[in-house]
């Protein structure tokens, strides 16, 4: 079943229509939430809430402005800026390194900890259009999309995180390595 039998599905009273587009998107979703937030348990919370958002809100969905799930990632995305908006900044969560011994986890770790700083300081549209792009690897019409700005916008605030966090990273961590 496509996005729209879906939409149209739980819009005619079949609430349980909506699990297709949730087990086709949670993925996405909770990768966006993950990249975004420092924690887990807030990026599978946001992913959730952003999901009974788009139940709630699903009459209000218009596919001539775009796919669903450019709409669904937007409301994730808008989530995660608001739960930002709450927290104080905290670094990323990393997963252990595949490194061979502890000098080189160790520089790993204060790479990733430079990054999640670099990261933190980024101005939060240049945060979010750098996630969505270098990260989460959307195009930039479908980050204009969820965004609510044109293209332009994008590659551009794409292009300005790119350079402030090579900057940054260049600065703390004494150049190219």
């Amino acid at each position: 079943m496509d996005d729209g039998a879906a939409i149209d599905r739980v819009l005619g009273g079949d609430r349980d229509a909506f699990a297709v587009l949730v087990d086709r998107y949670r993925t996405d979703a909770f990768a966006l939430a993950r990249a975004m937030l420092p924690d887990r348990d807030d990026a599978e919370e946001a992913a959730h809430d952003a999901f009974v958002s788009a139940f709630e809100r699903l009459s209000s969905f218009d596919a001539a402005r775009g796919a669903f799930r450019s709409w669904l990632l937007r409301i994730v995305r808008n989530g995660c800026i608001n739960r930002l908006r709450r927290q104080r900044p905290q670094s990323l969560q990393h997963e252990p390194t595949h490194a061979d011994g502890p000098d080189v986890r160790a520089e790993a770790d204060e790479a990733f900890r430079a990054l999640d700083a670099a990261l933190a300081a980024l101005p939060l549209h240049q945060r979010t259009a750098f996630v969505l792009a270098e990260l989460e690897a959307l195009p930039h019409a479908e980050i204009a999309v969820i965004e609510g700005v044109a293209i332009g916008t994008v590659k551009s605030r794409v292009a300005r995180a790119r350079a402030s966090l090579r900057q940054a990273l260049e600065t703390r961590l004494g150049g190219t390595r």
